[in-house]
C-alpha cells in the first residue's frame, strides 16, 4: 500500500509539475516566465483580456516611468501604452472592465514604489458601480495582496492560465488570433453599426446601474495615502462621444452625474491637503481634477458614415476613444488650462457653476441630424424602469484590512525624496 501511495504522490507531483512548467512556458499573460519562440508563444493573444490584470500587477515596479495612468478599457485603448514626453516618463496601467476596488488595490501597489512621482486615474460613475467587486483573474494577481512571487505561484497554478496557454498556443501555430477590437480600418458599416448599437443597452444599463458610496471610500483611502506621501494624484473624467453620455440623461441620471461631479471635486480637494508633492508632474499642486465629460467638443463629433471603412477621428465607439485624443487630454493637465474649449479643471472651478454649460451643449447637440436620431431611439425606451436585477456588493471587513495593509507599505515621502535625487 505505501508503494503505491508513493507511486501515486509521484504521480501527481509530475503532473502538478508539467502542469505549471507548461503554464509558466507559455506565459500566456506576458509576465516574463517564458520565452518568446515564433510560431508557438511569440504573440500574447489573450493577455488584453483578463489577463491584462495579472500583466498590470507584475510590471509594476518594473516598468521606468514615473508615472502610471490607470482606469477601465477607455484608458487602456484611450492612451498609448508608453509616453515618452511626459516628466519621467508614463506607462498605461489601465484594466478593463476596473472598478474603484481593483484600482485602489492597483494605486496601493504602484505606491510601494519610491520612484513613482504621479498617479493618473480615470474616473466615470461606473467606476463606483456597487455590482461586482473584481475580475476572475484579480485573485491570482499580484494586485489582490502585492507579492509578486505568490502572485507568480497563483498564476502559473491556475486552471485559467493552462485555457489561456492552450489558446496562446493553439492561435499561434494557426495564425488565427482575434482580431483586435478597435481597428484602423473596419468592413463596410462595421464601425457604423457599432455607434448606433450603443445607445440603448447603454440607457439600460444606467436605468438600473446603483454607485456605491462604500466604493469611493475604499479607493479614496488609498489615493490619500500617496498624497501623504508625496505623490501627485491626478484624476480625470472620461470624455465620452455624446452617443453614450446621452444615455446616462435619458435614464434620469442627469442630476446623479453632476452631483458625481461635484462629490469627486469635494474629494480631490481634500486630498489637496493631505501633503505636498515630491515631485510634480503637472500643474495645480497634490491632487488635481479634471473634467472631460459633458458633451465638450471632441464628444459630439458627427458619427461614421453607414458605409465608412476607415476608422472615426476620435472614437472607436461611444464608450472608448482613439489615443489621440487621450494625448490631448495629457497635454491639457501639463498646461493647466483648457485648450480650444477642452476640459475643466475642477480643483480650480465649484462644479456646479459649469452645469448649466453642460446642459446648453447638451441641448445644442440635440438640436443637430445626429442628435435628433439618437433622441427617436432612446424615446421609447425611456419609461422603462431598470431597478430590478441590479446586485449591490459590499466590501467585507477582511478586504478594507487587506487594503490598510498595502496602504501601510506604500514608500514614504523621504524614501520618495531620495529616488527622486538619485
Amino acid at each position: 500500500m505505501q508503494r503505491y501511495t508513493r507511486l501515486f504522490l509521484i504521480i501527481l507531483a509530475v503532473a502538478l509539475g508539467l502542469f505549471a512548467g507548461f503554464n509558466a512556458f507559455v506565459d500566456p499573460y506576458d509576465t516574463g516566465t517564458g520565452p518568446r519562440i515564433a510560431g508557438l508563444t511569440a504573440e500574447k493573444t489573450r493577455v488584453h483580456e483578463d489577463g491584462r490584470r495579472v500583466q498590470v500587477g507584475h510590471a509594476i515596479g518594473q516598468v521606468s516611468a514615473g508615472t502610471l495612468i490607470t482606469g477601465s478599457s477607455r484608458t487602456v485603448d484611450g492612451f498609448p501604452m508608453e509616453v515618452a514626453d511626459w516628466p519621467g516618463g508614463l506607462w498605461n496601467a489601465g484594466i478593463r472592465g476596473s472598478n474603484a476596488f481593483e484600482l485602489a488595490h492597483m494605486a496601493a501597489i504602484a505606491g510601494h514604489e519610491a520612484s513613482l512621482r504621479c498617479f493618473i486615474v480615470g474616473l466615470d460613475m461606473a467606476e463606483f458601480a456597487s455590482g461586482e467587486k473584481y475580475k476572475p483573474a484579480f485573485p491570482i494577481s499580484r494586485l489582490a495582496d502585492g507579492r509578486r512571487w505568490l502572485a507568480t505561484a497563483r498564476v502559473t497554478l491556475s486552471p485559467n492560465t493552462f485555457a489561456r496557454a492552450v489558446q496562446t498556443v493553439q492561435e499561434n501555430m494557426t495564425g488565427t488570433a482575434p482580431l483586435p477590437p478597435f481597428r484602423e480600418v473596419y468592413e463596410p458599416g462595421e464601425q457604423y453599426r457599432r455607434f448606433i448599437n450603443t445607445p440603448l443597452p447603454t440607457l439600460a444599463y444606467y436605468q438600473s446601474m446603483r454607485t456605491s458610496a462604500e466604493r469611493m471610500d475604499f479607493l479614496f483611502l488609498t489615493l490619500e495615502a500617496l498624497a501623504r506621501e508625496g505623490v501627485q494624484v491626478i484624476g480625470y473624467i472620461h470624455p465620452v462621444h455624446a452617443w453614450n453620455e446621452e444615455s446616462l440623461f435619458a435614464a434620469g441620471r442627469a442630476q446623479d452625474y453632476f452631483d458625481f461631479r461635484a462629490d469627486m471635486a469635494r474629494r480631490f480637494a481634500a486630498l489637496a491637503e493631505a501633503g505636498s508633492p515630491v515631485n510634480a508632474c503637472v500643474p495645480g499642486g497634490t491632487a488635481v481634477l479634471w473634467d472631460f465629460s459633458g458633451y465638450q467638443p471632441p464628444s459630439t463629433t458627427p458619427l461614421p458614415a453607414p458605409d465608412q471603412t476607415v476608422s472615426h477621428d476620435v472614437y472607436h465607439e461611444p464608450a472608448h476613444y482613439l489615443p489621440a485624443l487621450g494625448l490631448q487630454m495629457l497635454a491639457v493637465m501639463q498646461a493647466g488650462e483648457p485648450m480650444d474649449g477642452f476640459g475643466i479643471n475642477l480643483s480650480q472651478t465649484d462644479p456646479r457653476h459649469s452645469e448649466a454649460g453642460i446642459l446648453e451643449r447638451r441641448e445644442a447637440y440635440l438640436a443637430t441630424q445626429d442628435g435628433e436620431a439618437l433622441q427617436a431611439m432612446l424615446a421609447p425606451a425611456r419609461t422603462q424602469q431598470g431597478t430590478r436585477g441590479w446586485q449591490s456588493v459590499a466590501i467585507s471587513h477582511a478586504e478594507r484590512r487587506s487594503l490598510i495593509a498595502l496602504n501601510g507599505a506604500i514608500a514614504s515621502r523621504e524614501a520618495r525624496l531620495a529616488a527622486s535625487t538619485d
